[in-house]
């Protein structure tokens, strides 16, 4: 059983922006910078403060844009798109959470959509701890049972969630990675 500490949790749909139902990236990145950085984010709602800075480096669905906007808060951010579940817990055993995306929509055995972010913060051997920035998933039928709520350190088995992470076969998931610069 690994748990990070992350206590900071963001929720995207009380941003104040007009980005809200599509920021689920950003809402995610802002929760890893707090936890590496406790001071680089203030106020409960400070993903908003730092979907500004995502921004002026592109749109908030954009991996360049993510890692530009990291880094200008002191963290070096990597992208992959070869995510294993084997590299997801090395992370975590290495203390460090990880922005992971996946296809939300449609049943775990045939995933659809344009993709969904959230920060993986633990494991207990049969599910993946996540801050769901948008709510609680159905991770067998896809879709939202609570939106807005219900997010913060939700369980998803990792027999489901796999399915909607590696949709391209075995490792081919898509995370990123958090280091303080």
């Amino acid at each position: 059983m690994v748990l990070l500490p992350v206590k900071q949790y963001y929720a995207q749909t009380d941003s104040a922006t007009g980005h809200g139902g599509r920021m689920c990236f950003s809402s995610t990145c802002a929760m890893a910078i707090k936890y590496l950085l406790p001071d680089a984010l203030k106020g409960s709602n400070a993903d908003d403060t730092y979907l500004k800075t995502v921004l002026k480096y592109g749109d908030t669905t954009q991996a360049t844009a993510q890692i530009k906007a990291c880094a200008q808060y002191g963290i070096l951010a990597t992208f992959y798109t070869t995510g294993t579940k084997q590299k997801l817990l090395f992370e975590l055993q290495q203390g460090y959470p990880v922005a992971t995306g996946i296809l939300h929509h449609g049943p775990a055995t045939a995933p659809t959509g344009g993709g969904h972010y959230m920060l993986l913060i633990g494991d207990d051997g049969a599910k993946g701890i996540f801050h769901d920035p948008y709510g609680e998933l159905d991770n067998t039928n896809g879709g939202y049972v609570k939106v807005g709520a219900g997010g913060m350190s939700v369980r998803y088995s990792w027999a489901n969630w796999l399915k909607r992470w590696e949709v391209d076969g075995p490792g081919t998931g898509w995370f990123m990675t958090f280091r303080k610069q």
